[in-house]
């Protein structure tokens, strides 16, 4: 049974709306500059979110972005105090980004434990996606497309995944390019169809890596 991500923030706690939105905007520029190859400016935007939030979903996306920058460490220690809170969705957050740092040293394994572990507190479209890359880096292709099927079906929770005024939906494209990758694992004919799904909507990605790839293995069939 799937659990939206719902949360009521005290104003004796958190800080003003607006610094929260700020914040939220900032988290999610942070994950766009990363594809750009602006690895710095993402870093350092990152620190911006979380240095002013303590919104679970601003910590996690920036957490994210230390972890795909190789600062895996980092993006641990910002959302250790979220494995330590009451509800569901911070402590997801933290198994999620444990699961991350493992899929950037390779540990496809381990991160699909970790994965697995957070589907269990609630079965959520990021898990999901999660573990679709976990299952392609280790070679299983039949789990992976399956994932990924899922996360194609649920697109509509892609549009606000966490539940507040920013939109999410910059998350969706990706499924295509690695949906691609596993029907490409199964030499299934439909990987040049998601890709090229993948590069109709990323039309203006240039720079994008992911971009690239799907555009040279498109090429290459």
């Amino acid at each position: 049974m799937r659990r939206a991500f719902w949360r009521e923030p005290s104003p004796a706690i958190w800080p003003p709306r607006d610094a929260e939105s700020a914040s939220d905007r900032t988290a999610t520029l942070a994950l766009t500059q990363l594809p750009l190859g602006k690895t710095q400016e993402a870093v350092s935007s990152a620190a911006k979110a979380s240095a002013n939030s303590k919104d679970p979903g601003v910590l996690y996306r920036a957490a994210q972005v230390y972890v795909a920058a190789g600062q895996e460490a980092k993006g641990l220690q910002l959302v250790a105090p979220l494995s330590q809170r009451l509800e569901t969705e911070p402590q997801i957050y933290a198994k999620l980004i444990a699961g991350e740092a493992q899929l950037k040293k390779g540990n496809a394994r381990d991160a699909l434990n970790s994965f697995q572990e957070a589907q269990k507190l609630a079965d959520s479209w990021l898990g999901h996606f999660a573990m679709g890359r976990a299952y392609l880096d280790a070679g299983a292709f039949t789990e992976a497309s399956a994932e990924f099927d899922v996360c194609l079906k649920r697109r509509g929770e892609a549009t606000s995944i966490f539940l507040d005024d920013v939109p999410s939906y910059h998350l969706l494209p990706a499924v295509y390019y690695y949906q691609g990758r596993a029907r490409e694992g199964l030499n299934s004919p439909g990987a040049a169809e998601s890709y090229k799904t993948f590069l109709s909507i990323k039309e203006k990605g240039a720079g994008d890596p992911l971009v690239a790839d799907a555009q040279r293995r498109i090429a290459a069939h």
